[in-house]
């Protein structure tokens, strides 16, 4: 199995990082293209008319010739692995992806409709290709989609491109490495191999161009194998209990991240929910109530995020000092053997079992189940009850800034940022999928709607009132962790007020309401802030928690009381 090094210090984002790096908290780098560039100055596309609006999910129609449903057929979900290209912070990435998902549709004629051809872009739509004796061939260029924009269509074609080095259209001495349509074929083949799989054949990528200029979007080496697993499922009628919590030891800054899990049993069987954001996600494991052995296999199916399966996979890894990189580094790696925890009935805790030579046992949360490529992971140092949970009020908000941000863009008025907590006042931690937030504007509450806000539409509302508490809408309403944020467009702000919410069926719990000025000054709760310091923390924008003077930019300095209140304030290192 691959390995992949990963910094201590590391934090795996919702992107997947690439499995042959290793990457550092200081920088990330991309996978540069396995091809000849001796006299290539960047990688990227020669610009067009069309440049950046796959990007921006402009409104689309079909194009005529656009094929949008498959017909009758069986239907087969593989699971794919490539070299994958796309647009990422408007560079052209290349990353060696597992576990993309795709289907397709085999018809009594030999056609074979694949959707979503592209990985990373999710159209719906389909290529037709021809089922052969040895895989499927298809031929091209054929249309993807159409962006349209004041009513002028811009139409997109999936074709097979091969390397190439052009010269800049900017500077003649300059070449721009990039893929062109191939010179010598108009068709890729997919041949099967023993496994089963179909397997791209050449070294052609399979691409999105634009009026036959590459769009930045494609894959090389593309491996589809036919998948026919089905995602763990809870049994109606199991009850979960969500008082236990999982001790994160390894969260990238240092210190236990406590995250809350829920635990249920049916004929046998142990069910573990709440570790991803993964909608529905559960892992099984079994429970020996003799031995007091908790047992996770690895290798389990969970469904489908985005444009990829996502597996969960045991893994298991040590700590130790890199000399080129200097700095401390953990290994990361797959392994097949389930995950072992001993349960202290007395305590109500479970403890893993470390394999021997290895500091940490993981839960993984990957991409495919053929190499690491996680989405998350956490370092297991064990799993305990805090207890019944009689009080669902969280703790009061804290607000953090008031800004102005109308010389941005005069439709908005005031960024307003604060914490929301997802603990009590006895310290236990809530579900934050049961914390919401409101906001207040001169002492009204505010409700959010798709019209004020059009990226509430793609997230799936018309109008909010009650703010999930892991919300992200664009750059106006965002969430990492505690932090959160909101660009207000109201213009008529005198106070801000901001209450956290719990809400579970019947049961609704608030906290007080934290009221500001627009100029930040304290107003009611939120002036209560005094006493001896108990103890100051310093945490980044991200939510996550450090010495401070390690950090530059932004940090949040956040100052406990004696009397139990607590003050933020921003402070640039």
């Amino acid at each position: 199995m691959k390995k992949i090094l990963l910094p201590l210090l590391a934090i795996i984002m919702s992107v997947p990082a690439a499995s042959a790096l290793n990457v550092s908290r200081h920088d990330v780098a991309n996978i540069k293209p396995g091809v000849p560039t001796a006299k290539a100055k960047k990688m990227g596309r020669i610009e067009s008319p069309a440049i950046n609006l796959i990007q921006k999910g402009m409104p689309s129609r079909a194009g005529a010739d656009v094929i949008t449903e498959a017909p009758d057929g069986k239907l087969v979900t593989m699971l794919g692995n490539s070299f994958t290209f796309y647009i990422y912070y408007d560079q052209v990435t290349q990353d060696e992806a597992y576990g993309l998902a795709y289907e397709a549709v085999w018809t009594d004629e030999g056609d074979v409709y694949l959707k979503n051809p592209v990985s990373m872009l999710d159209w719906d739509t389909y290529i037709k290709g021809k089922a052969t004796d040895d895989g499927i061939t298809f031929e091209f260029p054929q249309p993807i989609y159409t962006s349209v924009i004041d009513d002028e269509g811009y139409d997109f074609y999936v074709d097979v491109l091969e390397y190439a080095e052009v010269e800049s259209p900017y500077d003649p001495d300059d070449y721009i490495s990039t893929f062109i349509p191939a010179q010598d074929t108009r068709s890729i083949t997919f041949v099967k191999d023993e496994s089963g799989a179909y397997v791209m054949d050449g070294d052609y990528m399979l691409g999105v161009t634009y009026e036959d200029v590459w769009q930045g979007y494609g894959e090389m080496a593309l491996s589809l194998l036919p998948f026919e697993a089905e995602a763990n499922k809870v049994p109606e009628g199991v009850e979960f209990d969500y008082s236990y919590i999982l001790a994160d030891e390894l969260n990238g800054w240092d210190h236990t991240i406590l995250r809350p899990i829920g635990i249920g049993e049916a004929d046998g069987v142990t069910y573990i929910t709440g570790l991803t954001d993964l909608p529905d996600a559960v892992i099984t494991a079994t429970f020996d109530k003799e031995a007091n052995i908790l047992t996770i296999p690895s290798d389990q199916f969970l469904g489908k995020y985005n444009s990829q399966y996502i597996f969960m996979m045991i893994g298991e890894g040590y700590s130790y000092y890199d000399e080129y990189r200097e700095e401390n580094m953990i290994s990361l790696d797959i392994i097949a053997d389930p995950m072992v925890l001993n349960y202290n009935a007395e305590e109500n805790v479970f403890r893993p079992v470390i394999p021997e030579g290895m500091e940490y046992s993981y839960i993984i949360f990957n991409c495919g189940n053929t190499a690491a490529y996680p989405i998350e992971y956490y370092a297991v140092d064990h799993i305990y009850s805090q207890g019944e949970i009689s009080n669902h009020t969280p703790l009061d908000p804290e607000v953090i800034f008031v800004s102005e941000i109308d010389y941005i863009d005069p439709e908005y008025s005031y960024s307003f940022e604060f914490n929301v907590y997802s603990t009590n006042a006895e310290g236990q931690i809530l579900r934050s999928d049961n914390i919401y937030y409101n906001v207040y504007v001169n002492g009204e509450l505010c409700t959010f709607t798709s019209e004020e806000y059009p990226d509430l539409a793609e997230a799936g509302y018309t109008e909010l009132t009650d703010i999930p508490y892991d919300l992200n809408v664009g750059a106006d309403i965002y969430a990492s962790g505690d932090y959160h944020g909101i660009a207000l467009k109201r213009q008529d702000v005198e106070t801000l007020g901001v209450r956290a919410v719990y809400k579970d069926g019947d049961t609704r719990a608030e906290s007080e309401i934290v009221t500001v000025t627009n100029t930040g000054d304290p107003v009611g709760v939120a002036a209560v802030a005094s006493g001896n310091v108990v103890k100051t923390e310093y945490i980044d924008l991200f939510g996550r928690k450090t010495n401070g003077a390690d950090n530059s930019g932004v940090v949040l300095k956040r100052t406990y009381f004696e009397n139990g209140s607590v003050s933020t304030e921003k402070v640039m290192k």
